[in-house]
Formats: C-alpha cells, structure tokens, sequence
C-alpha cells in the first residue's frame, strides 16, 4: 500500500497528537497548495462532524458567542464540508470552560499594527491596503483628542461607496489592516480550538441631534496567502472560510463617551491571513448613503488568539 505523508499528517491533527516538526510541515503544505488545503478541509469537516454530534446537546450555547460563518473557494459540497468544519469547531467552545488545568486556554495579542494611532498624523492611506499590517481605506485621518484617556485615535471623514462596484451607494467610512498568519500557524495546528477575538472603541462626538451613526468592527477570515485581495474587494461569500463582526449604534443627543466594541470568530488550521475592518456609516437600510461624518473617532484597536492545547502538546509538558 503506498504511504502518503499528508494523510499521515492529517490523521496526527485530528488525534491532537502533532508535533512541532510535523505541525510545522503540515502547515508549509497548506500555505503551498490550494490542493492540498482542499483535502484538508474535507478531512477536518469530518472530524468536525463527529465532533459536533457528541457535543449536539450543548451546541446552541457553544455557538452563541462566536458570530461565525464559514464558506470557501471550492464547490457547493466543499462549502458544506467548510461549514459542518466550523460547527465541529464552535461546538467545542463549552469546552473551554470545563478545561483542566493542564488544558487552560492561551490568549495572546496578534499583530494589529498601530491599533492606538500613535505612530504617524495625517490622511490614513487611501485605497485597500497593498500591504500587510498597515491600515488604509476611505477618507479619514489620523489625529489627536482632548482626551488624555484616549489621547490618538482615527478620524472617520467620508463614506465612500465601493471602487470594484460600479454604482454603489455610499454607506459608510471603512478602515483595513491585512494580518497575516504565518506565523500563528504551527501553533493553530497544535491547537484543540482556535478563535481570534477583534474590539475596538468608538465615539460619537456630535453634541447636537443628529441622524443614527452605525460603529462596526468585523474580522474576515481566508485561506492561502493575500495576494490580490485588494482588487478583488469586497469579497464574494464563498471567498472567505470566516466572519465575524458586531455593531454599535449612536443614538440622537445621548452619546455618553467611548464604547467598545468586540466580536469573535473561530480559526480553522487552514486560515493563512486575516482582514480586519472598522467603519463608522449608515444605520439605515443597505442602499441608504452614510450622514455627514467628521466627529466619529475610532481606537484602541485589539486582536486576540485565544488557543486550546491539544492533546499532544499536553500530554509533553
């Protein structure tokens, strides 16, 4: 019978019994290939599957805090597969709070570059970003606050419809910043469960009454690497393997101060980068153009991994 390594590699991550090296290897190949990232994932969405079964009477908990859903770039059955691999995922979620205390959960910040603002003044960037971990988008800027608790923040200026499509109404300012995942991707293979979790603050500082501003911070997850991402934007649903995004919304004359906001989204082993995104716009209807901005401010920008160890790495410490 002939051996094949990758069935091999694949067979040690679903018994949580990776090691270092074998984690290390498994993740090259998935960066590599797009193939191979399709196997992958059907072989994932198996184990997810059987996963989800054992853990069905707690599913409707475990989901609740995630916000997740999931597609990818293959078939109709390929984005089944994608999407029973993150019900198997999230349904482990209960889990983490019945952990021993060999198993207790790790949290640790993810490069979000400049999340405070600190680093330059001026216009942000205009355009999708080109590069990884540098922000740009629609009009705003990067500036200073009386506020000595948040003393740097963005600037919402303008909301601008969508430049890859034609005619689209302009709903809101929206601010990116690429993270790539390399290197968190031996440690997500070496994970029993993987979620990032993005937040960010906001501030409505109209102090006359004003029609309903909508906050948002929402995190997109992809397979493969980010090349060309920028042309393609936004991306179609079954572009993205993940998403998860929540919302704040201004209220008329009762703006008491910062808000923060937060959301989740779990990580499949496959995930090769991120797209994070904030924006201040509309409230209304999807087609409804965006009111006069320039006093909404965004910082304190933060994204979290939050990682369960597998069984392997356990039993080794």
């Amino acid at each position: 019978m002939k051996h094949d390594p990758l069935e091999a590699l694949f067979e040690a991550w679903s018994e949580s019994r990776l090691t270092s090296s074998e984690a290390a290897e498994l993740s090259a190949h998935l960066r590599a290939d797009a193939k191979t990232r399709a196997r992958f994932q059907e072989a994932a969405a198996l184990h997810g599957l059987l996963h989800a079964a054992i853990n069905a009477l707690s599913l409707e908990q475990a989901l609740s805090p995630a916000r997740t859903t999931s597609f990818t770039h293959r078939s109709r059955a390929l984005g089944m597969a994608a999407a029973l691999l993150v019900v198997g995922l999230t349904a482990m979620s209960l889990g983490w709070l019945l952990a021993s205390p060999e198993e207790i959960p790790r949290v640790r910040p993810v490069g979000i570059q400049d999340g405070q603002f600190e680093q330059r003044r001026g216009a942000t960037p205009a355009g999708f970003p080109r590069a990884n971990f540098t922000w740009g988008g629609d009009p705003s800027e990067l500036t200073t606050t009386p506020d000595k608790a948040h003393p740097h923040a963005l600037r919402f200026l303008e909301a601008a419809g969508e430049p890859n499509v034609p005619n689209s109404p302009q709903q809101s300012c929206d601010i990116f910043q690429i993270i790539d995942l390399q290197s968190c991707q031996t440690e997500l293979l070496n994970s029993r469960e993987a979620f990032v979790e993005l937040s960010a603050s906001f501030l409505d500082a109209r102090t006359q009454e004003g029609t309903p501003i909508r906050f948002m911070c929402k995190v997109y997850v992809f397979e493969g690497a980010p090349t060309g991402v920028a042309e393609s934007w936004p991306p179609a649903a079954d572009q993205t393997i993940g998403s998860g995004a929540q919302f704040y919304v201004s209220k008329q004359q009762a703006n008491s101060g910062w808000k923060t906001v937060s959301t989740r989204c779990v990580l499949p082993p496959s995930a090769g980068f991120l797209v994070v995104q904030i924006s201040a716009g509309s409230a209304g209807r999807s087609e409804q153009h965006a009111p006069q901005l320039g006093e909404q401010f965004a910082t304190n920008i933060r994204l979290t991994l939050h990682t369960r160890p597998s069984h392997a790495e356990t039993t080794a410490r």
